[in-house]
């Protein structure tokens, strides 16, 4: 309920935040999620953002600064939040889950391992690396993945590229490179 309504809040003041703070030619900032911990009057309020081509740090406290005005001038976020709240803007950390469509296309080209269920609702797991995302403006949201199997001698096979809906997708990682 209280993440409810804060999420609904912290939208609209995404919204606002780019019609009016984002620079020309500045990718979109959109909103991953939002962690709500801590009970009143100090509770702590996590907000994960991103763009398509990734987010400064600097991009994440003009966020933040944006946010808390909003909080102060809103009295039903305020009694949400608390008086002695913390705000805290952030992107998605490495090894976090993919939570929004849009963070595919960011990590085009990028290996990542990812749980789907097939037509017959079993579920399987791929690794490999992500080589096509369609996930705006389609009515049917997919990637492609294309394996590589490494055999003795550490030489890399790759093999037939497999193509994902986002509604058969339970989970999906971004693997570190190294």
């Amino acid at each position: 309920m209280i993440k409810d309504r804060l999420l609904a809040f912290i939208q609209d003041s995404f919204e606002e935040y780019s019609i009016e703070r984002s620079a020309p030619g500045e990718p979109d900032v959109f909103l991953v999620d939002i962690l709500v911990k801590g009970a009143l009057p100090s509770r702590r309020v996590e907000v994960l953002a991103d763009t398509d081509s990734g987010i400064s740090v600097a991009r994440c406290m003009s966020i933040a600064r944006w946010l808390r005005n909003a909080f102060e001038e809103n009295e039903e976020t305020r009694s949400l939040v608390g008086e002695d709240y913390g705000l805290m803007v952030s992107s998605p950390g490495i090894g976090e889950p993919i939570q929004h469509a849009r963070q595919y296309i960011r990590h085009k080209g990028h290996p990542l391992r990812v749980r789907y269920t097939d037509e017959d609702d079993a579920e399987h797991e791929v690794s490999g690396r992500l080589v096509e995302v369609d996930v705006v403006e389609t009515t049917s949201p997919f990637i492609v993945l294309e394996p590589e199997k490494v055999s003795k001698g550490r030489k890399r096979e790759r093999l037939e590229p497999v193509r994902l809906e986002l509604s058969r997708i339970k989970r999906a990682v971004v693997e570190v490179e190294f």
